[in-house]
């Protein structure tokens, strides 16, 4: 009888045992587990401020672009008003040479 109380006595402390040096390793997984999740969480963070960094630095070129192009659009309607000017003017500048010849050519023949 003594025999079996000793041996389940025995078997009891080798379970106990057992379960503490268990839960030891589970600990230290849980622990490195954690860890890494805090370390992946904090990637994530750091991804997520450089995403935003970019999408912020991508919409201010997005604005300089429409910027130069309306800067564009307008120096080119500029030209355009210049170059009709100039066309009229131009057109201003043969119609009266061949005024100013046809005085003078006819001053010539009296």
């Amino acid at each position: 009888m003594k025999f079996i109380k000793s041996a389940a006595l025995l078997v009891s402390i080798v379970f106990v045992l057992t379960a503490i040096a268990g839960c030891g390793v589970s600990k230290n997984k849980y622990e490195v587990l954690l860890n890494e999740k805090i370390a992946l969480e904090e990637k994530l963070n750091m991804l997520t401020k450089s995403r935003d960094a970019l999408r912020s630095e991508l919409e201010n070129m997005i604005k300089d672009k429409m910027d130069l192009a309306s800067k564009l659009e307008t120096a080119t309607n500029e030209k355009n008003a210049l170059k009709s000017e100039y066309d009229k003017l131009l057109d201003e500048k043969v119609t009266l040479k061949a005024a100013y010849d046809k005085v003078t050519g006819q001053n010539l023949k009296k």
